[in-house]
């Protein structure tokens, strides 16, 4: 009889050992563990996170799992919870393609938060993480881009999926709980593309990582679910992206691991991705032509299909609201020349050039690549007139996608910059660099207090 897609899975996490995964992929997923305890510890005191864990406090005395970046301890759901929110705060995360999406925040906060409650290895935790991405981004293949397009934030819908998975295979789950887990999850995916610009964004991480590990709990008490939950009639996929039938019910786990096969982006600007070959191509500009924001009368950008889904914000009045706004990506460019974590301020984008610079940025649908269908790369088409010159390029790739890579040195100075003032900033960076030769986290929790 044909594995239902629940069974699949269950198969997959009982069945594959750390030793079975490729040593390019523990090098990538170390890579992306780096960028992801950076970000996180940037991240832990924007007043969102902050708000959200005098919350936690009211809500639980456990002491299970480190939050990151301070002595403090909470249950592990809500400690994945928070370290999710804090990882995503900042926009700052990396990016699937396959689920255009953040597959780290919300798969590693849980893997941690787990591994320290089981006392589990390094290893353990890298296991955990390739079989949970692996889970929601051979999902994604079978149901992008219709849950995309149809206004899902797919981090936290594809995400809970993917850190039931590492949540089980660091709690040695049985097969019959990850198949429950799973059904459970199918009840639980959620996330709506409306609430970009505000703190819910970065909730929706968090909420993806705090259902996964409840959902496992639950299903290890006992609650049950539909072994089909996920393509059955009335089921996930069909709920979700409107696929009526499931014509191959394969998912090939394992089998072309995704993210050998497409790779992560790690990000060189704390803001939305679709934001990001524009801010590439107006720094180039910027450079090559000396533009000066005084000199320019209009700006015209082409961009894709998904872009505008995604950068909502047309004219930002906040910090929060900047990181989903194609119009301050390019003026703070123009006017600051970079677009960093210091440039996301609300004196920042408030300032008065800014403002009226960006009145002067007209956005619209690119006729070109509107061919290229609901892709998350982004590509961008700017025409600028100043009053001495017209100018004209396209970027069809932002740096920080597996065909730009960043180098070692500037993936270290984004941690080194995210994890500024930490004291043990060159102790933890080696030690992710060899992480895999960790026994346990007691090393990793003590340099990240």
């Amino acid at each position: 009889m044909e594995k239902s897609l629940s069974e699949q899975i269950a198969y997959f996490v009982k069945n594959t050992k750390y030793e079975n995964l490729p040593l390019e992929l523990i090098e990538l997923i170390k890579e992306a563990l780096i960028d992801y305890v950076g970000v996180t510890i940037a991240g832990k005191e924007v007043k969102n996170v902050v708000d959200t864990k005098e919350y936690i406090k009211t809500r639980t005395n456990l002491k299970e799992a480190t939050i990151f970046g301070c002595k403090e301890q909470s249950s592990v759901e809500y400690t994945a919870m928070i370290n999710a929110m804090a990882s995503h705060i900042l926009d700052y995360d990396d990016v699937s393609w396959t689920t255009i999406g953040h597959p780290t925040v919300v798969v590693a906060p849980v893997a941690f938060a787990m591994a320290e409650k089981y006392n589990k290895t390094a290893k353990d935790v890298i296991l955990a993480y390739a079989l949970g991405v692996e889970v929601m981004h051979k999902l994604a293949q079978k149901t992008m881009p219709n849950i995309s397009k149809k206004g899902w934030h797919t981090t936290c819908v594809y995400g809970v999926f993917g850190a039931v998975v590492a949540a089980s295979v660091l709690k040695g789950s049985s097969f019959e709980v990850i198949i429950n887990a799973i059904g459970i999850a199918a009840s639980k995916a959620s996330g709506i593309r409306s609430n970009f610009g505000t703190g819910t964004k970065s909730y929706h991480a968090g909420l993806a990582s705090f259902n996964a590990i409840e959902t496992l709990y639950l299903a290890t008490y006992g609650l049950n679910s539909s072994v089909k939950a996920l393509e059955d009639t009335d089921g996930f996929i069909q709920t979700y992206a409107d696929i009526n039938l499931l014509e191959d019910y394969n998912l090939n786990l394992g089998v072309n691991w995704d993210l050998l096969e497409f790779g992560l982006v790690f990000k060189q600007y704390p803001c939305c991705s679709a934001s990001h070959p524009a801010a590439d191509l107006i720094k180039n500009l910027t450079q090559k032509y000396l533009l000066e924001d005084i000199n320019i009368e209009k700006i015209e950008v082409g961009c894709s299909l998904l872009a505008p889904k995604e950068l909502i914000c047309d004219f930002p009045k906040n910090a929060l609201e900047a990181k989903f706004s194609m119009r301050y990506a390019i003026a703070s460019m123009i006017i600051y020349k970079n677009l960093g974590l210091e440039e996301f301020t609300n004196k920042k984008v408030k300032e008065k050039k800014v403002q009226e610079l960006m009145k002067k940025i007209d956005i619209s649908i690119d006729s070109e690549f509107k061919k290229l269908g609901f892709i998350g790369t982004s590509p961008t088409r700017i025409k600028i007139k100043t009053k001495n010159i017209e100018i004209e390029e396209i970027n069809y790739l932002a740096k920080g996608n597996p065909e730009k890579k960043l180098s070692e040195q500037e993936i270290k100075d984004k941690f080194f910059q995210c994890t500024k003032g930490l004291e043990n900033q060159e102790k933890l960076f080696n030690l992710l660099k060899s992480f895999e030769k960790e026994k346990n986290l007691l090393r990793l929790l003590e340099y990240i207090k």
